[in-house]
């Protein structure tokens, strides 16, 4: 109890008991909890357990020990939910999941505290997260939809043009002057390296603990250009600020998951099923830009 309030605790070490199946699990929790064994089954559906309802607890896999603790806390209809890195194990679809049932918590009045996960983790989450950063913890601000300088030094955007066919315009003395084509490359380090990213190969960019990071198949290369930089010279290849920390490629986007009124996730077709945070302030702005309805 914190106060008079039911609480509830999910902990990245917290894998059940070994010897229990996910069913019997559920029902002595529910016995705890004072509901019917009727809701053990209920939370097991909800959850996507039933495949592994009569597997031992000690052979389910990290994604589906993580479901069995969200299904655990659910018995428990609590009032405040304190969270280490929930997200740490899950898909895609697992993910959705989760947020789905922490958003309908939300929405009934639950506080939820997350704590230990990254930047991008926490700002996914409804409620109040914090992330950590050298051993400190920040909480996660919340976007207002207003465009605000990133971190990273400032430097000149990453193009160069150079003279090329193009639509001839009217120039000096009748003179036909062919538009430029214009060449963009972003710069980014790997080691000593640097690398020269074609902005169709990036799937996302990422600020954290005050760097830029352009995202190309999963990993993570530092630029120096700002978020301010990036966002304009990216937007013409379909990038979109969706977030004060993040631009979307959104050719990359699949699909948007809505959780309450006002949180919003994109979720990326790369191979993790990356899901950015889409903030309260740009949904609107995303909508009309993209026609998305």
């Amino acid at each position: 109890m914190q106060g008079a309030r039911r609480t509830a605790f999910f902990l990245e070490d917290d894998g059940g008991f070994d010897r229990d199946t996910p069913r019997s699990y559920l029902r002595f929790f529910a016995q705890l909890a004072a509901v019917s064994p009727a809701m053990a089954n209920d939370a097991l559906v909800h959850f996507g357990l039933e495949g592994c309802a009569h597997t031992l607890v000690a052979k389910l896999s990290a994604e589906e020990r993580a479901l069995l603790g969200f299904a655990r806390m659910s018995l428990f209809e609590p009032e405040v939910c304190f969270c280490e890195r929930p997200l740490l194990d899950l898909g895609a679809e697992a993910r959705a999941l989760v947020l789905a049932w922490i958003a309908e918590r939300s929405e009934a009045g639950t506080l939820f505290v997350t704590v230990g996960q990254p930047l991008r983790e926490a700002l996914l989450m409804p409620g109040r997260a914090f992330w950590e950063e050298e051993g400190r913890l920040f909480a996660a601000e919340v976007d207002d939809g207003t465009s605000g300088e990133g971190a990273g030094a400032a430097g000149e955007p990453g193009t160069a043009s150079a003279p090329g066919a193009g639509a001839p315009t009217d120039g000096p003395e009748g003179a036909d002057v062919f538009d430029e084509v214009r060449v963009c490359k972003i710069a980014a380090k790997a080691g000593e390296a640097t690398l020269l990213l074609d902005p169709r190969e990036i799937d996302f960019i990422e600020s954290a603990n005050r760097v830029n990071y352009a995202s190309v198949r999963g990993e993570l290369y530092p630029t120096a250009l700002t978020m301010d930089e990036l966002e304009a010279t990216l937007e013409r290849f379909g990038f979109f600020r969706c977030h004060r920390s993040y631009i979307v490629n959104v050719q990359k986007v699949s699909r948007v998951e809505r959780y309450t009124r006002n949180t919003f996730n994109l979720v990326l077709s790369d191979a993790p099923h990356t899901s950015l945070p889409l903030s309260k302030g740009r949904a609107d702005q995303m909508r009309e830009r993209f026609n998305w309805r």
